[in-house]
C-alpha cells in the first residue's frame, strides 16, 4: 500500500532539525516513508479480523493499489489515528536520534 503522497516528507525533516545533502535527504525521506508504511500495515492488521485479513490479502493479490486503499479506509475506521500515531512514533524516534543523524554529514 504505497502512499501516492509522502506522509514525511523533506519539510518534515527540517521541522525536526534533520538538515541533509539532498541526496542523503531524498534516502532518508523514502526509507522513513517505508518505514512508516511497513509500521500502519502491521497494525492495521491488528484491527482486522481473520475474515477481513482474508478478505485483504485477497484484493492486495488481483487488485489495483487504489482498490487496496479503498477497502482500508472503508473497513479500517480509526486508518487516520493509526497512521498519526506511527507518524509520531517514528518521528520521535528520529528526533531523539537527530544527533546522530546530523553527525553524519559532519
Amino acid at each position: 500500500m504505497q502512499p501516492t503522497t509522502p506522509l514525511i516528507t523533506r519539510q518534515t525533516l527540517e521541522e525536526f532539525g534533520i538538515d541533509l545533502a539532498d541526496k542523503d535527504v531524498d534516502s532518508l525521506v523514502e526509507h522513513l516513508n517505508d518505514t512508516l508504511e511497513e509500521r500502519i500495515g502491521a497494525e492495521i492488521t491488528e484491527y482486522l479480523t481473520d475474515e477481513q485479513l482474508e478478505e485483504l490479502a485477497e484484493i492486495q493479490e488481483n487488485k489495483s493499489e487504489d482498490e487496496v486503499a479503498t477497502w482500508i479506509n472503508d473497513h479500517v475506521e480509526n486508518l487516520g489515528d493509526i497512521a498519526q500515531d506511527e507518524i509520531d512514533i517514528l518521528l520521535g524516534e528520529l528526533a531523539a536520534n537527530s544527533d546522530t543523524v546530523n553527525s553524519v554529514e559532519e
